[in-house]
C-alpha cells in the first residue's frame, strides 16, 4: 500500500482519527454545520511545523466559512479572535494547549465569528486584578457550542454578553480567579450541561440574563458554588451536585428562578431533609435563599457525575 506522509504522520491516519474524533466530538452539536473531514475543508495546524499553518490565529485568518481547523499538540501562545464560522478542534485535550500568555482574551468570538471548539486547555487571560472581563473563552455571538474543554487560571473561564443559544458541556473548568463561568446580560436561552466547577472563586454566576437551563453539573470546592443577580430570571436549575463549597452552595438574589423542574432538583451536601419513602426526593424543600428554593431536592448525587 503507497501512501504520503505529512511530517512522521500519514495522511490516512490523519484522516481516520480525526473522523473519528468528530463524530464523538459533535454527536450532539448542530450549531455549526461539521462537513465530512476532507482535503478541501480541512486545515491544520502544528506549532512544530510540518503542516498548513503554525499559528491557530494564522489558520483561522485563512479559513472559508465552516471549515475544521484541527490543531495538533504543542503550546500555541496566542490570542485568538474568531470572526466567523469555523470548528475548532484540538488533538487531545492534555496536551492541545492555547495559553493567552497572561493578556487579554485567550480565544474571543466576536459578534461576526460562531465557533464549535473541542479538544483544548485553554488557559491563562490577562488582567486578574484589573476590572477588565478578560477569559479563557469570551462568547459575543449566538449559537457556539464549546465542548470538552479544560478551561483553568484565567480570570473567567468562560465570559459571555449579549450571546444566545450556545451550548456549553463537558468542560472542567477549575482554578479560575473570579468566575468559572460568567453570563452577563442578554446571554438568553443558554445550556450549560454536564461541566465541573473546581477550585474556582465562585463556579457559575448569571447577571441579567434569562432561560437558560443549568443541569447535570458538579459544583465542588469553590468558595461560591453559583448565583443569580441583577435581574437574572427565569432560569432553570436542576439534577446538580453542590459539594464541599465553602462560603455557600447558591444564591438567588432575584426570585423568579427554578431549582428544580418540576419532580427533580439537586443534590446539596448540607440538606439536612429526610426521605420517609425512600424515592431518592427529600421530603422538605431546600431553601437556597430568601428568594429561591429548590422543592424536590435529591438525596444522593449517584448518577449526576
Amino acid at each position: 500500500m503507497f501512501y504520503f506522509t505529512i511530517g512522521e504522520r500519514t495522511l490516512i491516519e490523519q484522516k481516520l482519527v480525526i473522523w473519528v474524533i468528530l463524530l464523538l466530538a459533535f454527536a450532539f452539536s448542530g450549531c455549526v454545520e461539521v462537513i465530512p473531514p476532507d482535503d478541501s475543508n480541512m486545515i491544520y495546524v502544528d506549532f512544530s511545523g510540518g503542516a498548513d499553518y503554525t499559528s491557530i490565529q494564522d489558520a483561522v485568518n485563512a479559513s472559508p466559512d465552516n471549515y475544521t481547523i484541527f490543531v495538533y499538540g504543542g503550546i500555541y501562545l496566542e490570542n485568538i479572535v474568531i470572526n466567523k464560522t469555523v470548528v475548532l478542534m484540538g488533538e487531545d485535550v492534555a496536551t492541545t494547549i492555547i495559553d493567552g500568555n497572561g493578556t487579554g482574551d485567550a480565544i474571543y468570538i466576536s459578534e461576526a465569528g460562531k465557533a464549535n471548539i473541542s479538544g483544548f486547555t485553554i488557559k491563562n487571560s490577562g488582567n486578574k486584578g484589573s476590572p477588565s472581563n478578560d477569559a479563557g473563552i469570551d462568547i459575543r455571538s449566538d449559537y457556539n457550542n464549546i465542548t470538552g474543554n479544560n478551561i483553568s487560571n484565567n480570570k473567567y473561564g468562560i465570559y459571555s454578553t449579549y450571546s444566545k443559544y450556545n451550548n456549553l458541556s463537558q468542560n472542567t473548568i477549575l482554578s479560575n480567579s473570579e468566575y468559572g463561568m460568567y453570563l452577563y446580560s442578554g446571554s438568553d436561552y443558554n445550556v450549560i450541561f454536564d461541566n465541573t466547577f473546581s477550585i474556582d472563586s465562585c463556579g457559575l454566576r448569571i447577571k441579567g440574563s434569562k432561560y437558560n437551563e443549568v443541569s447535570r453539573n458538579l459544583f465542588a470546592d469553590n468558595q461560591k458554588g453559583m448565583y443569580f443577580c441583577c435581574g437574572a430570571r427565569y432560569n432553570t436549575v436542576f439534577y446538580n451536585a453542590f459539594s464541599n463549597n465553602s462560603l455557600w452552595n447558591a444564591d438567588d438574589q432575584v426570585g423568579d428562578n427554578q431549582w428544580d423542574n418540576g419532580s427533580m432538583g439537586n443534590y446539596w451536601d448540607n440538606y439536612n431533609g429526610t426521605d420517609a419513602d425512600g424515592d431518592g426526593i427529600g421530603d422538605t424543600p431546600y431553601v437556597v435563599s430568601s428568594k429561591g428554593q429548590d422543592n424536590f431536592p435529591l438525596i444522593d448525587k449517584e448518577g449526576i457525575t
